[in-house]
């Protein structure tokens, strides 16, 4: 089969992160659905069904055609991390078509192959990065990227959680391993901010680093809040699973991850300012935007469904003011990255 020279390049470059784009579609259909914007969750979920499709196949043929690159990727410090996109964006559309679609099997299938390549992508990736000979420093080879690890872990609890029932298992044994899966996501994000805390607060920051990803410092313990607040309410809502005692302690732990999660707003809009406003770093489409989409959405849904766990009516205006920023930050995002499309297709003709 012969590849057009600009498909080729796309595929040899696609960047690993970029499954964030069905991640952010697929959470700011979810928050739509639950606001009651019907019509706008949809079309979203037929956009993320697309945008999934053409993302998976351009990955593959990037296994075929280019897989030195791509090893060399999934041992990378820095492009390292992006590959758990994959695993959190198939779950995302998982929950997709569980909530909207209730269709359990598509959702069950995205659940498994998610749950597999979690597997090989952990180990792969901590094995190539501890035993490369040559590291980069802490300035340049960690950034928000690496809390994707929580994220790809909470959105296998998430979806697991709700498909407890469906799968060929006893209930229990899926809410217990779930209730791990959101300890172990919540423990990697406690290592893992300790150190992007030590490098912002301790190193020199340069506008042009303080890149979208740093968004994920706020997405990542908001979809931890997502998957204590889905546990709480189907442990609630089951029998005889014997964990009806971790209740408190996981309504405590999801308290604990949205009030983090609020903290970190303010603070990323304000470093937002300082580098595109003080610094003049200008603002130009590139697919870590997709990180920055991601964390509000989930942070409507997040919010939501803590409101409706643990019957906190107040918490539901922040959700709905928080999806009007998630419903702007897609579509500008989207437009841009269109505009982007059209003109790199148009310049090797140029």
């Amino acid at each position: 089969m012969k590849i057009s020279p600009v498909l080729k390049q796309a595929i040899q470059s696609l960047p690993p992160a970029y499954f964030a784009l069905v991640m952010a579609t697929g959470i700011v259909s979810i928050g739509a659905h639950l606001v009651g914007w019907e019509a706008i969750s949809t079309t979203l979920f037929w956009v993320n069904k697309l945008a999934y499709t053409g993302l998976l196949t351009l990955l593959l043929l990037r296994l075929v055609l280019f897989f030195p690159a791509v090893l060399t990727d999934l041992t990378s410090h820095a492009r390292g991390p992006g590959f758990f996109t994959v695993v959190a964006g198939s779950c995302v559309l998982g929950i997709q078509y569980q909530l909207l679609a209730h269709h359990s099997g598509v959702a069950t299938v995205l659940w498994y192959f998610a749950l597999g390549l979690w597997v090989v992508l952990v180990y792969a990736f901590f094995v190539g990065v501890i035993i490369s000979p040559e590291k980069p420093t802490l300035e340049k080879g960690l950034n928000g990227t690496w809390l994707l690890i929580t994220v790809s872990i909470q959105s296998l609890a998430v979806l697991g959680t709700l498909l407890a029932a469906q799968l060929p298992f006893p209930t229990s044994v899926i809410l217990f391993g779930a209730v791990c899966a959101f300890l172990l996501g919540f423990v990697f994000y406690l290592f893992l901010i300790s150190l992007i805390l030590y490098r912002l607060l301790f190193l020199p920051e340069k506008a042009e680093a303080f890149t979208p990803p740093y968004w994920i410092d706020m997405g990542a313990v908001a979809i931890t809040t997502l998957a204590g607040a889905t546990l709480i309410e189907r442990i609630q809502a089951a029998t005889h699973t014997g964990l009806a005692d971790l209740l408190p302690f996981l309504k405590g732990v999801s308290l604990v991850a949205w009030a983090t999660a609020t903290w970190w707003i303010p603070l990323i809009v304000l470093l937002e300012g300082w580098r595109h406003g003080a610094k003049k770093v200008p603002v130009a489409y590139t697919p870590q935007y997709w990180s920055l989409v991601f964390p509000i959405g989930m942070y409507v849904v997040a919010s939501w469904r803590l409101a409706e766990a643990q019957r906190w009516p107040f918490l539901f205006p922040i959700a709905q003011g928080f999806s009007y920023a998630a419903l702007v930050a897609w579509a500008a995002t989207f437009l841009a990255m269109c505009v982007h499309l059209v003109k790199s297709i148009r310049q090797p003709a140029s």
